[in-house]
C-alpha cells in the first residue's frame, strides 16, 4: 500500500513538470508582441501608410518618432529574452545590436548619429525602408534562434547580423516602397520641422517649409554636410523672418499712441496710391543712390503728411541738420508711419544684392517689401523733411540684414538729441541703439523695424549709403 501511494504520488507529480510555458514566459511571449506593435507604424509608413505613424506622433509626441518606436521595438525584445523565452543569450545580442546599427543607419537614434553619417554613402541605406525591415529581421531571429538550446555559439553569433544584412541586399536591389514613402531623411525631417514649429511656433508647420526641408534634405547628390549645411540655412532664414516680423509687430504696437496723429497721413497715402502707377522698374541690389527718392514728389508728400502733426522746422539753426524738439518729434512720426503700416514680404533666395525697390515703388505696393525696401523709404522721408540720413548692413556669417540711421551728431550734442527723441517716442533715451562711428565720433540713431532697437545681431557693420551733409 506504501509502495502504491508514492506512485500515485509520484503520478501526479509529473503534470507540473510537463505544463505549458512558465507565467515569466508567456509574459516574455506578451512584451515581443508589444513590441512588434512599436514595429507596425513605421514599417507601414514604409508602404506609404502613414496614418499610424502620424497617430503615434500625436498621441506621444516626441516619444511617437519613427527613430523612438524602433528602440522600443528593440528594448521589447530583450525584456522579452530576460523574461526566460531564450534558451542562449549570445544570439539575442547578436541580433539587437545588429538591428540597432540598421535601425541607426536610416533614423535618428539617440547618441548613433555618427553610425548615420558612415552607413549614409552606401547605396542599401538610401531609403529608410530596407534598413527598417532588415533591422526588425536580425532582432527577431536573434530571439528565436536563441531559443534553440543545442545551437553552436559561432552560428548563433553570426546568423542574426547575417539574416539581416541578406535581407537588406534583397529589399534595396528589389525596392519594393513606393516613391516618397519613408525616405532616408524622413525622420531628420520631422526633426527639423518640430525644431522649427517650436522655436517659431506652429505657423511653420505648413506644407511650404516642410517642402523646402524635404528638399533640403532629399537632393539625391548632395553628402550628409551638404544637406545640413542646407537646413541651417533654411533654418537662419527663418529666424531672420521672425525676428523681422516679431520687431515690425513691436512698432506697430508702439505706433498705436500715435494713431490720431498718424490718420492724416493714412487718409493721404490712401488717396496718393491711387495716383501712383505700379509698374515703376526695380533697380539694381544695393544702388540705393536710386532707390532713395527724397525729392520724389510722392515720396516727399507722404513724409511731409505724416510729419505735419508736429509742425515746425527739422534743425535749429537751419541747415545744420540736427533734430531740435520740433525735428524729434517729426522724426518719431515719420518712422511710425512707415513701420506700423508696413507688411513684411521676402523671398528666402532674395537679398539686397539682387534687388531693391525705390521708395516710391514701396509706396505704391502700399508699403510692402523686405528690409531693404524699408529702410530705402526710411531714409527717403527722413531726407524728405531736413534729415541726414544713411543705410547700414549688417552682416554675420551668411547672414544679412539692411536698416537705416538718422544722425545725430556727436558728444553732448548726440546726447540732447536723443533726449528729444526718447521724450517724443515715450521712451528712455539710454534705451535708443545708435551707433558709433568711431573715425569721427559721429553717432547715428538706428532706424530698423523698430526706431532705436537692433533687430539683427550683426558680427560688422558696412555703410551702403549716405545722404549728404
Amino acid at each position: 500500500m506504501a509502495e502504491s501511494s508514492r506512485k500515485g504520488r509520484a503520478g501526479e507529480a509529473a503534470p507540473v513538470v510537463s505544463a505549458g510555458r512558465s507565467r515569466h514566459e508567456r509574459a516574455g511571449d506578451f512584451i515581443a508582441l508589444l513590441g512588434l506593435a512599436f514595429l507596425a507604424p513605421p514599417a507601414l509608413a514604409a508602404f506609404g501608410a502613414t496614418g499610424p505613424a502620424e497617430f503615434a506622433r500625436k498621441a506621444f509626441g516626441a516619444f511617437g518618432d519613427s527613430g523612438i518606436l524602433l528602440l522600443a521595438f528593440a528594448a521589447c525584445f530583450l525584456l522579452a529574452a530576460l523574461f526566460g523565452t531564450v534558451r542562449k543569450a549570445i544570439p539575442v545580442l547578436s541580433g539587437l545590436a545588429a538591428g540597432v546599427l540598421l535601425f541607426a543607419g536610416a533614423f535618428e537614434l539617440p547618441g548613433l548619429e555618427g553610425v548615420r553619417r558612415s552607413l549614409f554613402r552606401f547605396a542599401p541605406f538610401a531609403e529608410a525602408g530596407p534598413a527598417l525591415f532588415a533591422g526588425a529581421i536580425a532582432v527577431v531571429s536573434g530571439n528565436l534562434v536563441g531559443r534553440v538550446a543545442r545551437l553552436r555559439a559561432g552560428a548563433g553569433l553570426l546568423l542574426p547580423p547575417a539574416l539581416g544584412l541578406a535581407v537588406l541586399l534583397v529589399l534595396a536591389g528589389f525596392d519594393p516602397f513606393p516613391e516618397g514613402a519613408t525616405r532616408l531623411d524622413s525622420s531628420s525631417v520631422e526633426a527639423a520641422l518640430r525644431s522649427v514649429a517650436a522655436t517659431f511656433g506652429a505657423e511653420y508647420r505648413n506644407p511650404e517649409v516642410e517642402a523646402a526641408v524635404r528638399r533640403a534634405l532629399e537632393e539625391k547628390d548632395a553628402t550628409l554636410a551638404e544637406k545640413e549645411a542646407a537646413l541651417a540655412e533654411l533654418a537662419a532664414r527663418l529666424e531672420r523672418a521672425e525676428a523681422d516680423k516679431a520687431a515690425l509687430a513691436r512698432a506697430a504696437v508702439g505706433g498705436a499712441a500715435l494713431e490720431a496723429e498718424l490718420a492724416a497721413a493714412r487718409a493721404a497715402l490712401a488717396e496718393m496710391e491711387g495716383r501712383i502707377e505700379h509698374d515703376l522698374p526695380l533697380v539694381a541690389g544695393g544702388r540705393y543712390d536710386k532707390a532713395v527718392q527724397p525729392t520724389d514728389p510722392a515720396v516727399r508728400d507722404f513724409a511731409v503728411k505724416a510729419a505735419s502733426a508736429a509742425p515746425g522746422a527739422w534743425d535749429e539753426p537751419q541747415g545744420s541738420r540736427l533734430p531740435d524738439a520740433a525735428g524729434a518729434r517729426q522724426l518719431v512720426l515719420v518712422h511710425a508711419a512707415v513701420a506700423s503700416g508696413w507688411k513684411y514680404v521676402s523671398d528666402p533666395a532674395v537679398s539686397w544684392t539682387d534687388y531693391t525697390s525705390p521708395a516710391r515703388r514701396s509706396l505704391a505696393l502700399g508699403l510692402a517689401g523686405d528690409c531693404d525696401d524699408f529702410a530705402a523709404l526710411v531714409a527717403s522721408c527722413v531726407v524728405a523733411v531736413g534729415g541726414r540720413a544713411r543705410i547700414v548692413h549688417g552682416i554675420k556669417g551668411a547672414s544679412g540684414h539692411a536698416w537705416a540711421e538718422v544722425w545725430v551728431g556727436s558728444g553732448a550734442k548726440a546726447d540732447a538729441v536723443l533726449e528729444r527723441v526718447a521724450r517724443a517716442a515715450g521712451r528712455r533715451a539710454p534705451s535708443l541703439a545708435a551707433t558709433l562711428d568711431r573715425s569721427t565720433g559721429e553717432r547715428w540713431l538706428v532706424l530698423d523695424w523698430e526706431l532705436g532697437s537692433y533687430s539683427f545681431e550683426s558680427d560688422r557693420l558696412e555703410v551702403a549709403w549716405e545722404s549728404g551733409r
